[in-house]
């Protein structure tokens, strides 16, 4: 059973955000049935920021400007129980659901874009730019067992896939926190092997349909419309953030508040969010907020990087920490900590390294 759990809820994020909640319930059920039960509470150390950003969150909602349409948004800080929650499943099985999951969601989407020719892949999810953080992270994950762990046929046929509909999502963002993200783990596996990105990456664009060349050269674009309406909006959300320093104007207010700054009237006029981690969550949250924010991020770093096997991080520490590079980078551009299952699946991602240390020494400290 608890296998199948595993499996459920690595995958599940790839296809639907209904069933990917379910399986979140269960599981808040699981955990605190055996609170109840005076069972030990395990989690990665990175979960005790989250706590706190969960707490400002809810006085950020409180005193917002609408606390009625910030309450609401609180509930996706149910997702912040991943990581005690996934610390209990099998490690195995918890890999397994990414790699079996997500490439049979990339390869049912791929099949889904070729049919109906839609111009950017949205896969399961409904939109490109989370299948696009969803693909990334199951990627770099899957690159560092490919890597460092065994070079499988079905690891290699995941990448294949995987790396297929991370590019036909066409989202920029997701392609340069991958790009970091690999990096890094051709570093760490020969220090040389980094230099053949240039000439791959050269290679890949010249062979590429025009749509995807014309979307990687946009990147270093000074006068691409997306690029310059980022700049605004980064500037756009340094004023509300002047006005709202300590717990933000709260959850969902952003949209509701930027054309009031937009007092210069430049495009976009309206916004759903500020499109960068940092902004939005300074804007929404305040000083507080970013500062868990920033608090999670290093524990996340500091918890990885211990966790080594012969002396050498474990390939499932590798892939975490690529992941968490690439989803910062991307979270530049991108506010896809407010995407719930981009979230879902990069906090099981990050606590997979853990799960050994809870199944081999139960009664140790939380790791």
């Amino acid at each position: 059973m608890r296998a199948f759990f595993s499996f459920l809820l690595s995958s599940s994020p790839a296809f639907s955000i209904t069933f990917a909640d379910l399986i979140l319930a269960i599981g808040i059920g699981i955990l605190m049935l055996r609170i109840l039960k005076g069972k030990e509470f395990y989690y990665p150390k990175f979960f005790l920021p989250l706590v706190g950003y969960s707490f400002v969150s809810l006085l950020s909602a409180v005193f917002s400007a609408n606390p009625t349409v910030s309450l609401i948004d609180t509930k996706e800080l149910f997702i912040f129980f991943i990581p005690p929650i996934a610390i209990l499943g099998e490690r195995k099985w918890l890999k397994n659901g990414l790699i079996l999951g997500v490439s049979l969601a990339a390869f049912l989407g791929v099949i889904r874009e070729v049919v109906i020719r839609q111009e950017r892949l949205t896969g399961f999810v409904g939109h490109y730019m989370t299948e696009g953080g969803i693909m990334m992270i199951s990627f770099l994950f899957v690159l560092a067992l490919f890597l460092f762990e065994k070079a499988s046929a079905l690891n290699t046929i995941a990448l294949v896939l995987i790396f297929v509909a991370l590019v036909l999502t066409l989202t920029r963002s997701s392609w340069v926190g991958t790009f970091f993200g690999v990096v890094l783990l051709l570093y760490w596996k020969r220090k040389w092997l980094p230099l053949l990105l240039i000439p791959l990456v050269a290679v890949f664009l010249y062979v590429s349909p025009d749509r995807v060349r014309e979307r990687a050269f946009s990147i270093f674009s000074l006068t691409n419309v997306t690029n310059v309406e980022r700049l605004h909006m980064w500037r756009i959300g340094a004023k509300m953030f002047k006005d709202y320093p300590i717990l933000g104007c709260g959850q969902n207010m952003v949209s509701v508040l930027y054309p009031s700054y937009n007092k210069e009237h430049l495009s976009p006029a309206e916004v759903p969010h500020l499109h960068n981690n940092f902004f939005q969550i300074g804007v929404e949250r305040g000083i507080l907020g970013l500062i868990f924010f920033l608090g999670f991020l290093t524990m996340a770093f500091i918890g990885l990087f211990g966790i080594k096997e012969g002396g050498i991080l474990s390939p499932e520490a590798m892939g975490a920490v690529a992941v968490l590079l690439g989803f910062i980078i991307a979270g530049f551009f991108e506010y896809n900590f407010g995407d719930s299952e981009v979230k879902l699946l990069l906090l099981t991602v990050l606590t997979i390294p853990f799960v050994k240390d809870y199944k081999e020494v139960i009664n140790d400290k939380n790791p």
